[in-house]
């Protein structure tokens, strides 16, 4: 009797494993696509050379979805690319995509916390940081093929504004993918179930897709707790990959051959300079992708900060494109808002910050000595998209002095604008001004009469500016 129990409970086990088994193709128009990388976020397999395949999904799957092959790209008429399709009682899915420009040049457009919360917000990202986006998503599309994320917070704790920033995102003209920010989720939920409006309005929250020979990746990197009643009241939360995003990432690596260039959108920074920690699983995260050349790009901060973690890891932390959560134009380190721009040509991977409100020449503010609030006996340079490729010099009397001090500061700009706006009302504390790493100070030795600094970025860029020393 026991022996047929065990029988009857495997063959009841092997049917429920069968109803879970789905198939489908992958085509461009009647032409079949084979080698696509096809999963439900935690099992995987590939498309044969007619462009079948067959996956077991999870019971708890929500998705079957494809690492959108290079060359092609699915329909993005909704505002969010549909490279995946809802789990259904349908046993069979297909995958229509459309062919892109060919070769491997690109463009990417990595834009950091848009962040509404209503109307009102709403229409301020309409006005110069939509009518930007929308110039240069069109400008590059132009010269190649050109796709853009958000790095999470799209809404702020009110998901009812997905819906009207995919009908604006529309208007660029380009797949604009996004990843889920600790403001995207459901507030007053936890875990996996916290994603549920983010995956109706974007899809599943871990995805890829190539962009020429380079793989893009974008991940859950907020473990949700929620611990609130009011939806509308910021949930708790830790900045970290959850397990089954750690596991999704193991499972992908398996289908992409070492030496290959990754991009990694996500939420939070991996390394959190102002708090000297990684983030829960950051570190494991970092040695998974050993033997790859990646790129991550975050957002969360709503400051500007670049760190390479290996020589063939680094991490590009993008200002916000709100400013100061659409009180200011600029960002509260002292960064004028607008996002990085990537461009892969001829092979060679290039970035620059790009400001919304000012030509792409300005990337350097210098301030005078006594207009620092924290430095105030210093000639400074606000090297907002400091990296190590920058190189930062300073003369006195025409004699090179050497690399000036790199000191923690913010702008008087930013300063200025968040002071005006509030008045005599208290600032809240986080639109405070926000001392930053990317500043630059140098104090004249006595009797000096001009100090010079010096400024060039990676591209061969040079900017100068000469003190004169009122003694």
């Amino acid at each position: 009797m026991k022996k047929l129990l065990i029988v009857l409970l495997t063959a009841s086990l092997c049917l429920a494993a069968e109803a879970r088994k789905v198939s489908g193709k992958v085509n461009c128009g009647i032409d079949p696509i084979p080698g696509v990388i096809v999963t439900d976020g935690a099992n995987f397999t590939t498309t044969d050379a007619d462009g079948r395949f067959k996956l077991n999904v999870s019971n708890d799957a929500k998705f079957v979805y494809i690492v959108t092959p290079s060359g092609y790209q699915p329909d993005y008429s909704t505002g969010t690319p549909q490279f995946y399709q809802h789990l259904s009682k349908a046993k069979k899915y297909t995958f229509y995509l459309n062919r892109t420009i060919p070769g491997g040049d690109f463009t990417l457009l990595a834009v950091s916390d848009p962040q509404m919360k209503h109307e009102r917000h709403l229409k301020k990202f309409c006005k110069e940081p939509l009518a930007d986006l929308i110039e240069q998503s069109q400008r590059h599309a132009a010269l190649r093929n050109t796709v853009g994320i958000a790095l999470g917070d799209i809404a702020w704790n009110e998901l009812n504004m997905f819906e009207p920033y995919k009908k604006e995102i529309r208007k660029t003209g380009i797949p604009f993918y996004a990843v889920i920010g600790n403001h995207d989720f459901i507030q007053n939920l936890s875990g996996k179930a916290a994603e549920a409006a983010y995956e109706d309005a974007f899809g599943p929250a871990n995805w890829a897709f190539w962009l020429g020979e380079d793989l893009v990746v974008g991940l859950n990197n907020i473990r949700f707790r929620g611990e609130v009643k009011d939806p509308k009241v910021s949930g708790k939360y830790d900045e970290g990959y959850p397990e089954w995003t750690m596991e999704f990432m193991r499972k992908l690596l398996k289908f992409i051959p070492e030496g290959t260039h990754i991009f990694i959108a996500q939420h939070s920074p991996t390394y959190r300079w102002f708090k000297d920690n990684w983030i829960v699983n950051g570190k494991e995260m970092i040695a998974l992708l050993e033997g790859y050349r990646v790129d991550f790009l975050s957002g969360h901060t709503h400051i500007l900060n670049n760190h390479v973690y290996t020589p063939e890891i680094r991490e590009h932390n993008p200002a916000a494109i709100c400013g100061a959560w659409w009180e200011t134009t600029w960002c509260n380190d002292g960064t004028p808002r607008g996002y990085d721009i990537f461009n892969r040509t001829g092979g060679e991977l290039s970035w620059y910050w790009h400001n919304v409100d000012y030509p792409d020449d300005y990337q350097v503010e210098f301030i005078a000595k006594g207009e620092s609030r924290f430095n105030p006996d210093c000639y400074i340079a606000n090297v907002w998209d400091y990296d190590d490729r920058w190189s930062v010099l300073w003369y006195e009397d025409g004699v090179l002095k050497g690399t000036p001090e790199r000191v923690q500061d913010v702008s008087p700009s930013y300063i200025n604008q968040i002071e005006k706006k509030f008045g005599e009302k208290p600032i809240p504390k986080y639109k405070r001004p926000r001392k930053n790493i990317h500043y630059f100070a140098v104090k004249p030795s006595k009797g000096a009469a001009r100090i010079t600094i010096t400024v060039c970025a990676p591209d061969g860029r040079n900017w100068s500016h000469e003190f004169e020393i009122q003694n």
